[in-house]
């Protein structure tokens, strides 16, 4: 018996070390995956046989030299790896090569019964099914995005030369295409005008290029020239509003009624954008009424709102909304902007619009559905009944996890800092889980410590809730201890902890952000001097008592900063000081929830309205604090 004891040991002495080195080789490879650098993946594969991450490996190999990758060794992988995650992800890079070559028999064969929701993917199979005579299908939603790749420009100018696309959405789809695309696919869209209406490859160019000159040309005649110039309009004022008006004024004649209200709208978005908000106004009142304001992206009417709500514009808040598409994405069905429409019924005296819409929202749980059951008065749910689908796993459940290979990928890339890519992984397991199942996996999480993916499997349920496993509380007793020390409401912090880091005391941002509360590295050289902290490392801040003490003594300065405003505290926690005090009104105070609202980088607005949302939530389930939303908003003074 000792003998085997002693044998043992011995055996697993000589293991450690390998699996140790072959988790150190997993890391250098990832890192030149990030970097590009194929000979630390090429070193890393040899040493990584065997291990739970070697299909990681092969697959940053692969898709590192994709470009000149051969056909085989890529189906191979897809063989040999069949329905992983990995396999999926690299089967979507493949597709999109493979579109973006026009190699469409090889793209039918390799995609053949494979679902995905990949935009490129989806604009690709467009264009295919386009350029083989069909009529059916759906229309992929890429060709309508804000940001317009060229693949899907590409399938736009396809179904629009087969007719699934009218003139007017092609001149809409050009128009808005200066708006971020890329030359290519501006080109792509403006090929499927009519020719009259089309600018020459030349005249485009100059537009996209050189705006300025195309707004000052002699001489506009003909749509073509015509539509070549609102694109200009629209890149010119990407930069310099005020500017491209003034160009736009000098010739503004030339151009027919609906022209005219295009570029009044293009101006009063750009304006809005810059938190301008009184040109935006003055734009946006020239796009005409409801019956024949020219259309624009939900993104660009968007932000037209946001200068109107700042304003207390409701009429133009509404007129803004019921331009938007239906889409519960970002147009008038977006708890967003269903939220927007109800407080502007509300203002207009249409009380029984207002109430039908807040009563709808206030029954889903985000920012928006908080605000809504505030404005008809309607308490936040009893904290049991949202543990209504609270389980307890049986052992053979959780069993079932840990038997699956991917889920034991899923550890050991979270053991590595693999974050986004356990994410992916993960996703591959729970899927097709319905509330039952998702709350099993959630548990399952929790037990491994693994806080990031117990959360957000918890928020996947649709109506058998556990709040208790939403809102989870690790590191309490360090959280508390650090919250107490600067009299920080531990709700706030709580709150603002599971949005930066959903508890992962390792986690390391793309910025270069560390730990549950996310401090970089030189504002942590900062806050140690000011703690006359000795020695000071950038390493220290994964450390749970560290990145705790040095997180809320930042919060706290924040708030002490912004004269207590949470609104304010953490919209400098993500974006800085400057900048939130930047976003306030010049002349008038704004209601905290515009102030939000109206925040001009979409991060930053997404971070201020979760955090505040946690906030409420975990009050709410005892760990004390404000659980009104509108109280914790506050309003917002104006500068000076």
């Amino acid at each position: 018996m000792k003998l085997k004891t002693i044998t043992f040991l011995s055996a697993l002495a000589c293991f450690l070390p390998s699996a140790m080195a072959n988790d150190a080789a997993v890391k250098d490879a990832s890192e030149g995956f990030r970097l590009g650098e194929m000979s630390r993946i090429s070193a890393a594969l040899p040493k990584v046989r065997g291990h739970v991450l070697e299909n990681y490996v092969e697959y940053w190999a692969l898709r590192l030299a994709i470009d000149g990758a051969r056909a085989e060794e890529i189906e191979s992988f897809l063989q040999r790896h069949k329905s992983s995650a990995v396999a999926d992800r690299l089967r979507v890079d493949w597709l999109k090569q493979l579109g973006k070559n026009d190699r469409w028999d090889e793209f039918v064969r390799v995609g053949e019964g494979f679902e995905t929701d990949d935009a490129e993917v989806g604009c690709h199979r467009a264009t295919l099914a386009a350029r083989r005579g069909e009529t059916g299908g759906a229309i992929p939603p890429g060709i309508w995005a804000e940001r317009l790749t060229e693949a899907c420009a590409q399938a736009f100018s396809a179904l629009a030369e087969r007719g699934r696309l009218s003139v007017e959405e092609t001149v809409f789809r050009l128009r808005s295409a200066a708006d971020g695309a890329t030359f290519l696919a501006a080109q792509r869209v403006a090929s499927a005008l009519p020719e009259s209406a089309r600018p020459s490859e030349e005249l485009l160019r100059r537009a996209f290029s050189t705006p300025e000159q195309q707004l000052k040309a002699p001489r506009v005649s003909g749509r073509a020239q015509r539509e070549a110039t609102l694109f200009a309009l629209a890149r010119a004022a990407r930069t310099d509003p005020t500017r491209a008006a003034v160009l736009w004024d000098a010739n503004r004649s030339r151009f027919s009624d609906d022209e005219q209200r295009f570029a009044a709208a293009t101006l009063a978005y750009r304006f809005a954008r810059r938190l301008e908000t009184d040109d935006a106004l003055r734009w946006f009142r020239q796009a005409g009424s409801e019956t024949n304001m020219p259309r624009l992206g939900d993104w660009q009417v968007a932000w037209i709102a946001r200068s109107a709500l700042r304003e207390l514009a409701w009429s133009d808040v509404l007129r803004a909304i019921n331009a938007m598409s239906a889409s519960s994405n970002g147009g008038q069905m977006d708890p967003t902007w269903r939220y927007w429409k109800a407080r502007s019924l509300a203002a207009l005296n249409d009380a029984n619009g207002a109430t039908n819409l807040y009563t709808e929202l206030a029954k889903e749980f985000h920012f928006y559905g908080l605000l809504a059951a505030e404005e008809i008065k309607a308490p936040l749910p009893n904290p049991e009944s949202l543990k209504t689908g609270t389980v307890t796993p049986t052992a053979e459940q959780l069993a079932k996890f840990e038997q699956s290979p991917a889920a034991k990928r899923v550890l050991k890339l979270s053991e590595l800092g693999l974050r986004a890519d356990a994410a992916r992984e993960w996703f591959s397991v729970v899927r097709e889980f319905g509330d039952a199942e998702s709350l099993v996996a959630s548990e399952w999480m929790r037990r491994k410590g693994i806080w990031d993916r117990s959360i957000n499997t918890a928020e996947r349920t649709r109506s058998a809730h556990d709040f208790g496993l939403r809102f989870q509380t690790p590191y309490d007793k360090e959280i508390r201890k650090a919250a107490a020390s600067v009299n920080l409401d531990l709700s706030l912090t709580f709150g603002l902890i599971r949005q930066e880091s959903r508890f992962w005391a390792e986690a390391v941002s793309s910025a270069g952000a560390l730990g549950l509360m996310q401090v970089m590295p030189a504002t942590g050289k900062w806050i140690a001097q000011q703690l006359s902290i000795p020695n000071y490392r950038p390493s220290m801040l994964t450390d749970i008592d560290v990145s705790t003490g040095f997180g809320t003594f930042y919060l706290k300065n924040a708030l002490n900063n912004q004269n207590g405003s949470e609104v304010l505290a953490s919209a400098a926690y993500n974006a800085g000081a400057g900048r939130a005090r930047a976003w306030r009104h010049d002349r008038r105070a704004l209601e905290g929830a515009i102030y939000a609202e109206s925040i001009p980088f979409n991060e930053t607005r997404d971070y201020v309205k979760k955090v505040l949302t946690n906030a409420v939530w975990y009050a709410h389930l005892g760990v004390g604090g404000e659980t009104s939303i509108k109280k914790r908003l506050g309003v917002i003074q104006p500068k000076g």
